[in-house]
């Protein structure tokens, strides 16, 4: 069932007889969802945990709960990442929240030289108001989905520095790209399976040419999607879903 977002450590309520919660949840479970004394909610912590609770008092700044069972979760290796040149919005958006649902643990939105979006006159890329609101997307989704793992959304940068960083994190960066005929998404995972990989997906217009220049540098390989020219939310949906169900194929216990 659809669980609320209470971003603290489960484990220091076990030995407490309850635990109280307010604000925007507050709000989204007595007014919203319509929860009153008696009912059972869900609870999601995105660090690994779901609690299993039953409202005991509601006042009209907080409701008060008890834990019945606490469910902790294992992130599964390999993990997922994508990056992806910033869209309009409404698509960064589409992006954080469907591959949150797939289990994408990180995020690293990137400028590419045909990025559709730039942030160009905030005072630092962190200060982007758009990275705000693909943070909240992600904690929508893990709600919706019972996803017990918040992913990481890491600030800005441009595709060079983005690549360094997916390197140092322990991934292998590797790219959706339209001009790569040969090589399909699966068999390149399966060569580098169980290495974790960060997804590269360019923006509408397709990666420059001194972008591929740069990928050789860094020799890092590119993968076709077929034959289809895709949207770039389409091309970073159905990436990370051929991935997500191999793992699943290789452990059906991945999470």
């Amino acid at each position: 069932m659809p669980s609320f977002y209470f971003p603290e450590s489960l484990d220091d309520y076990k030995r407490k007889t309850s635990l109280t919660i307010e604000g925007d949840e507050f709000h989204h479970i007595v007014n919203v969802s319509r929860h009153r004394v008696g009912d059972e909610i869900l609870l999601n912590n995105g660090m690994g945990q779901l609690a299993h609770c039953e409202i005991t008092f509601i006042s009209k700044k907080n409701i008060t709960v008890s834990i019945n069972k606490i469910d902790t979760y294992t992130k599964s290796d390999p993990e997922i990442a994508v990056s992806f040149s910033l869209l309009k919005n409404k698509n960064d958006q589409l992006i954080v929240e469907k591959l949150t649902e797939i289990g994408v643990s990180q995020f690293y939105p990137m400028e590419t030289r045909y990025s559709v979006r730039r942030i160009n006159g905030y005072k630092s890329k962190e200060s982007d108001p758009s990275n705000e609101k693909m943070i909240k997307t992600a904690i929508t989704a893990i709600k919706q989905c019972d996803n017990a793992f918040l992913p990481k959304i890491h600030s800005i940068n441009n595709i060079a520095n983005v690549i360094k960083s997916v390197k140092s994190h322990g991934f292998e960066p590797i790219i959706a790209s339209e001009i790569e005929q040969n090589i399909s998404l699966e068999d390149l995972y399966t060569s580098i399976y169980p290495k974790p990989v960060c997804i590269f997906i360019g923006p509408e217009g397709g990666f420059h040419p001194d972008e591929f220049e740069l990928f050789q540098q860094e020799n890092v390989r590119c993968f076709s999607l077929g034959n289809h020219i895709l949207r770039a939310e389409t091309a970073a949906i159905s990436s990370a879903a051929v991935i997500a169900s191999y793992n699943y194929k290789h452990n059906k216990r991945y999470y």
